[in-house]
């Protein structure tokens, strides 16, 4: 090897020396992004559960009501604001060369804040603000309605899988990126986003636009929350297989067609409203893992059957004993 160059790499020493300066310097840099995950998690926390000022309550129902559905719509793009550190980190750490264990546990514990007790509790005060009347106060306490204890309940289910799954996830993840391409079981930051999702639709049909302001169908979305949220805490610590939305269809070149599916989903975003497309696309993500599951039950059944069927035509009859002998 010359003195002063990298055979293998085919650049100077001193050039990749300083490189190696540099990403040393910013390793600090993908910590810090899960950390404002974290954050972010901690601060929608704060929203949703701020309480009602004096001059609020005086305004009357309405106002109240209205103070704590702002609430929660900044809760919810709060939520969305740790996704985007979630997706940021890992992308940071590679870049640096700086993946590490303590980088592995930070992020599952922002991810435990973030996709798993702020949903939960978005939902316990989305649902409790508008069915009041009929759930009373949502709480454990056996005195209470039992509908109102049941959404507790879903809420806390939630956040126990949602950590069961990071940890499930921590623990058998691999640093391979190939091995990244699927998910066992629904990843937390989408069981998130579709909880997160129909407390922004929920806001924005209440507000008077056209076929939209319907508050029938506002009403259904709340009633639909605790739903959502159980059937998604399930999927959590399933084992069934989600794909991974980032590793297969981000990264790397993509053929025409897939530009063609982007343009017309940001073309529905543009016309029935990004509200509406973000809830639809979340609830799509979430059924596709039940929906594979099914396709590749039925694909199993079918198989040996159709196999055998095309042996026995294409194979000879077998031969029979003659009676006659």
């Amino acid at each position: 090897m010359r003195e002063g160059r990298n055979e293998s790499y085919g650049e100077p020493t001193t050039h990749r020396g300083a490189r190696d300066r540099i990403l040393h310097k910013t390793a600090a840099l993908p910590s810090l992004v899960t950390l404002g995950n974290g954050l972010a998690g901690f601060a929608a926390i704060h929203f949703a559960t701020k309480p009602l000022p004096p001059a609020e309550i005086a305004k009357g129902q309405e106002a109240c009501a209205a103070w704590v559905a702002g609430n929660l719509v900044i809760a919810a793009w709060l939520v969305f604001a740790g996704m985007i550190c979630d997706a940021l980190d890992g992308q940071l750490a590679r870049m640096t060369r700086r993946t590490s264990e303590f980088g592995k546990q930070l992020d599952s514990l922002c991810d435990a804040i973030t996709f798993g007790v702020a949903p939960a509790i978005l939902m316990l005060h989305a649902v409790q603000g508008v069915l009041f009347p009929l759930f009373g106060e949502v709480t454990p306490l056996l005195h209470t309605a039992i509908a109102g204890r049941a959404v507790w309940f879903i809420a806390a289910v939630y956040a126990c899988c949602a950590i069961m799954r990071l940890a499930r996830f921590t623990v058998e993840t691999k640093t391979d990126i190939s091995s990244h391409m699927a998910f066992s079981g629904l990843p937390s930051p989408a069981a998130a986003l579709s909880v997160v999702s129909l407390v922004l639709l929920h806001a924005h049909l209440l507000e008077p636009q056209g076929w939209q302001a319907a508050p029938w169908l506002a009403e259904t979305v709340v009633w639909a929350m605790p739903v959502i949220t159980l059937i998604t805490a399930l999927l959590m610590v399933s084992r069934l297989r989600f794909t991974h939305v980032l590793n297969q269809y981000v990264q790397g070149r993509k053929p025409f067609g897939y530009i063609v599916r982007v343009a017309i989903l940001v073309l529905a975003a543009i016309i029935l409203g990004f509200q509406i497309t973000l809830a639809a696309s979340a609830l799509l993500y979430v059924l596709s893992g039940p929906v594979h599951w099914l396709f590749n039950k039925a694909g199993r059944r079918k198989g040996p059957a159709g196999k055998n069927k095309h042996i026995s035509a294409a194979a000879p009859p077998p031969a029979t004993q003659d009676q006659s002998d």
